[in-house]
């Protein structure tokens, strides 16, 4: 069943390990800078999720909140089309949808000099 924890702060086991699995953490915050600052109190950032009405706040929470994948007023953002990795120290690059080539796949400049 999924599970709800509510701990005591940032600093709590709950709030700054990677769970997998139906389960959230859940913290009351002040204001949106607050929000904000709680969700990026973290070493990892795989993914996240923001509920509101407010397009606007919408977008500046995205832009502020260091995750790889955001959902806006839903649970998951992973599509197959689409990167999915994370920020920090989630992930390993990214899977999925054309950034998946850069993962797999590196990069290399030769160049011949054709005057000599």
């Amino acid at each position: 069943p999924p599970t709800v924890l509510i701990p005591k702060d940032t600093k709590a086991k709950a709030w700054q390990e990677e769970i997998f699995g139906p389960v959230v953490a859940v913290l009351p915050f002040e204001d949106e800078a607050d929000a904000i600052a709680k969700a990026n109190d973290s070493i990892y950032g795989l993914s996240g999720s923001i509920y509101t009405s407010n397009l606007g706040k919408a977008l500046r929470v995205s832009r502020a909140v260091e995750t790889g994948n955001l959902s806006v007023n839903s649970h998951s953002s992973v599509r197959y089309w689409t990167p999915f990795g994370g920020f920090k120290q989630s992930g390993l690059g990214r899977a999925l949808g054309p950034d998946s080539l850069d993962m797999y796949t590196e990069t290399k400049n030769v160049f011949f000099n054709q005057e000599m």
